[in-house]
This record gives structure tokens, C-alpha cells and sequence, in this order.
């Protein structure tokens, strides 16, 4: 039976919430879902050209939706898979496009995992929130805003509702447990402690970097550029950059910089944003006139996004859950880098394991309580902890300071020297990153592995002469790519 007989609030109707409100009613629970923003048009198109979503300020940059989270679909979801391949979102299989050095790569058991899905956020939102408002057992409320929590004043307190703001005032919905899938923006912090709960454990650091993305869409006729000797992604230290191939010709390419770095910040007007794409090699061949022109429907030519931060929220301290009955998911609870593109794919790991959890324990909160907070520190914090590591490296790098320990000296030798180079020759080593990117493996597990080591530390050997042939091309140099910008500009 599920979870039937159950009643589920749901806050938010992003990626989080929306996945929340799909799996619990496939448990057969009700579910009310209730949404601050207003509903999308119908069409993907026209929700990309016109949907304001004050609540989800990063859908119109770039995304990538990985591995971990397409083998979730496939084994658990597969209508929702299908549904979302129907709309035009493709599957990257990078093994089927390795290194130069690494064509002709053998296929090997669990190749079929390595795989992520390509489309614009938009479009992944519309379709999943179809499939939602479909489930006759779902509730979908758009234009509510949820002003707080019901609760009883036990130890610890119990979550009984929710209030919120009506037409005809403050209302009032009850129910056995409420979701938080309100984005990093959650009030659950200044909430809970009108219910006497005790103050929730909280670890926060800011990125340093600044969000610029562009879309563009391929020309009739024309195709994507092929691979060749300069990335597609990579980090400059002083800037980094990616290209998203997306749905129906579209694709996007996101400028990061560091805030540090001021100069760069005209990189949110359109001439310099692709001014600058034309200074990347390899980049560049994406902006041909004759490849690809920017997406006209797009509401600004350049999105731009800051406040991007790391922070682990835990509901369970040392005496045991600080509340029950309140499930707090996705951004609420964990919230990373999104250049590392974890966002999506941690909302639905976190979503799938809440609603396994309430149907084990069926009733037992501080049961449920405890083992989401074991799930989360075993499978969403390890890579909150990578995205604070890589943050302050990156962050290091920016301002040309070299590492102080000993340790962390060859660390950055390994990677910048080894793992780069190895990736692109040592079919051992690309396999490991890929599963690193694609949250199969932290990068921990990925890169210390015994074996993974050993061919590292031969690539190492091998000198520079081996890394110029197979790493990749040395960036241009920063103050002459920044005088060609500003050349470019009139200023």
C-alpha cells in the first residue's frame, strides 16, 4: 500500500520539490504542492522566452543533468526518462567521443552508466512538472506563498502544516509530514525556532566566483563542432568556461570569474561576452557566424548570477533530530557550487531516499529523521565537501598564490601535471573522472584508487615533452587577452 493514508505538504515546486511530489504520490500519498512562482506555459519554448521565476533564479543558465541522476531515472523513473528524451533532451555519451588519444577505447561493464542528459533547465522543469500535475493524487498550487510551520511544542517539536497566504488571508493546511524543497532560499531556519527547536547545525562558504551565461542556437544545416586539441571546459584560474549542448539546436556557454578579478564583469554585456568566446580556442568555433547565432527568444543576452555559495544544513545534532515530521531536501539542506553541475542530480538522490525511508518506517519520524540525515552524510555531504575544497583552490589560484604545505604542493602538481594529462591517454583514468563528474564516485574515491595513482604518477614521469603532446594547448596570456577585450569595446 505504500503510503497511502498519508497526507504530504510540499514546499516548492523546483527540481527538488517536484521530484519529492512525483515519488511520494507514485507511493501513493496525497500530496499538496505548493509553489510561490506562477505556472509555466505549456510550451517549453514559450516558458524560456516568458516564465518569471523570481524563486529559481539559475533556470536560464547552464545545466547538465548527470549520470547519477539519468541511472536513477532509467532503473526507477523510466516514464519520466522517456518523457523527457520525447521533449527533445539528448543523452552524452563521452566514451562514444574520447581524447584523440583514447579512440578505439574498449567498452567495459558499467560504460552504460557514464552517460548525462543534455537540455535547458526549462525545458527539464515544464516536462517534469507535466508528469507531476498529472498524478491525479497531487495537488499543485501555484501563487502560494508559505508564511510558516504548524507544529506541536513536544521534544523535539512535531511539524503538523503549514500557514499560508491566500485571497482571503492566512490560511491553514495540515497534514502527516511537510517537504522543504524551497531552494537555498528556505525559511526553515527562522522558522523553526517559534517551534522551540534547537539551532540547526550550519556550515556556509561563499564561492568567489560570478555566473554569466549566454544561449545560442545551431544554424540550419549546421552541426556541432568536433572535439579537437582545445577544451570545451577548463579553468583559465583567472576565468573558467563550458559549453552545454542542449535541446533542439540550442546550447549555452557560461563565463565564471572570480570576484577578484573585476575587470571581467563586463562580461554581462552582450559585445563582451562574445568578445571574450572568441579569445578561447576551441570555444570559439561555437560562435561561428556561420555555426550558431544567439538565441533570440532568450529574455537577456546575458544571464548573469552571484551569491553562489556551499552549505550543508543538518536537522540531526548530538542529542538526536531537532525536528520531526519536516524533511528538508535539495538546495534547502545542501547547497553546492553549481559549476560542478550536482544540483539536480543531489535534488533527486535526495527526494528518491526521503520516500524509500518514510515507506520503511511508516509512521516511526524520529526513525525517518535519523536515517535521511545517515543518507545525506553519506551520499550528498562528501560532495559539498569537494565543492569547498575545489572553491578555495580555485579561489587560491585566482589571486597567483602558490599552495604553502608540502602535501598540498604535489596535490596541485598530481592534478595540473597528472590526472589532466592522464585523463586524456590512460583509458583508467578518464573512466575515473567520469565517473567523478557524474557523482558515481567522489573525487576521493576516483583519483586515489591504487591503480588510478599509479598510472597518474607515470604520466608524470613521462616529462613536459609528453604533457605538450597530449595535455592540453598552455590558455593565452591574461593582460593580453584583456587588452584585446577592451580594444574590442571601444574602451
Amino acid at each position: 500500500m505504500g503510503l497511502e493514508g498519508y497526507r504530504a505538504i510540499v514546499i516548492g515546486a523546483g527540481i527538488s520539490g517536484l521530484a519529492a511530489a512525483y515519488m511520494l504520490a507514485r507511493h501513493n500519498a496525497e500530496v499538496f504542492l505548493l509553489e510561490k512562482d506562477g505556472p509555466p506555459p505549456e510550451d517549453p519554448e514559450e516558458a524560456f522566452r516568458h516564465w518569471t521565476r523570481p524563486g529559481a533564479t539559475q533556470i536560464r543558465h547552464s545545466h547538465v543533468f548527470l549520470g547519477r541522476l539519468r541511472v536513477l531515472l532509467r532503473d526507477a523513473y523510466p516514464e519520466l526518462l522517456s518523457a523527457l528524451l520525447q521533449a527533445g533532451m539528448k543523452e552524452m555519451r563521452p566514451l562514444d567521443r574520447p581524447p584523440p588519444a583514447l579512440r578505439g577505447i574498449s567498452p567495459e561493464p558499467g560504460d552504460e552508466d557514464l552517460v548525462a542528459l543534455a537540455g535547458r533547465r526549462v525545458t527539464f522543469e515544464c516536462v517534469l512538472r507535466r508528469c507531476v500535475a498529472a498524478l491525479p493524487n497531487v495537488k499543485l498550487l501555484s501563487g502560494i506563498k508559505v508564511t510558516g510551520l504548524l507544529g506541536t511544542p513536544t521534544d523535539p517539536p512535531h511539524v503538523t502544516g503549514v500557514r499560508f497566504e491566500g485571497r482571503a488571508g492566512e490560511k491553514r493546511l495540515r497534514g502527516h509530514f511537510v517537504v522543504d524543497a524551497s531552494g537555498r532560499h528556505s525559511a526553515a531556519p527562522r522558522w523553526l525556532p517559534g517551534l522551540g527547536c534547537r539551532p540547526i547545525p550550519e556550515k556556509q562558504e561563499d564561492s568567489g566566483i560570478v555566473y554569466y551565461t549566454r544561449f545560442y542556437r545551431l544554424r540550419p544545416g549546421a552541426g556541432e563542432p568536433q572535439p579537437g586539441k582545445d577544451p570545451w571546459v577548463a579553468d583559465w584560474d583567472w576565468i573558467k568556461f563550458a559549453v552545454f549542448p542542449a535541446e533542439d539546436g540550442t546550447f549555452s556557454i557560461t563565463l565564471a570569474i572570480p570576484r577578484s578579478e573585476p575587470r571581467l564583469k563586463v562580461l554581462a554585456k552582450r559585445q563582451a561576452f562574445d568578445a571574450m568566446i572568441r579569445e578561447i580556442p576551441g570555444v570559439s568555433d561555437w560562435i561561428d557566424p556561420c555555426v550558431a547565432m544567439p538565441l533570440e527568444n532568450a529574455p537577456h543576452g546575458v544571464e548573469a548570477m552571484g551569491g553562489l555559495i556551499n552549505r550543508r544544513r543538518r536537522f540531526v545534532d548530538a542529542v538526536g533530530p531537532i525536528v520531526l515530521r519536516l524533511f528538508v531536501i535539495g538546495d534547502a539542506a545542501y547547497c553546492t557550487n553549481p559549476l560542478y553541475g550536482r544540483g539536480c542530480a543531489q535534488a533527486f538522490l535526495h527526494a528518491h531516499a526521503l520516500v524509500n525511508i518514510l515507506e520503511r518506517t511508516l509512521g516511526d519520524w524520529y526513525a525517518a529523521a535519523l536515517a535521511l540525515d545517515q543518507f545525506a552524510r553519506e551520499n550528498i555531504e562528501p560532495f559539498v565537501r569537494a565543492s569547498v575544497v575545489a572553491d578555495r583552490d580555485a579561489a587560491r589560484r585566482a589571486l597567483g598564490h602558490e599552495p604553502s604545505r608540502m602535501i598540498d604542493k604535489f596535490q596541485d602538481k598530481f592534478f595540473r601535471e597528472g590526472v589532466a594529462v592522464a585523463m586524456r591517454t590512460d583509458p583508467v583514468v578518464f573512466r575515473a573522472f567520469l565517473r567523478m563528474i557524474n557523482m558515481f564516485e567522489t573525487p576521493e574515491q576516483a583519483f586515489l584508487r591504487p591503480e588510478v595513482v599509479a598510472r597518474t604518477l607515470w604520466v608524470m614521469a613521462q616529462g613536459e615533452a609528453y604533457r605538450r603532446r597530449h595535455g592540453w594547448r598552455p590558455p593565452p596570456d591574461q593582460s593580453s587577452v584583456l587588452d584585446r577585450l577592451q580594444a574590442s569595446l571601444g574602451h
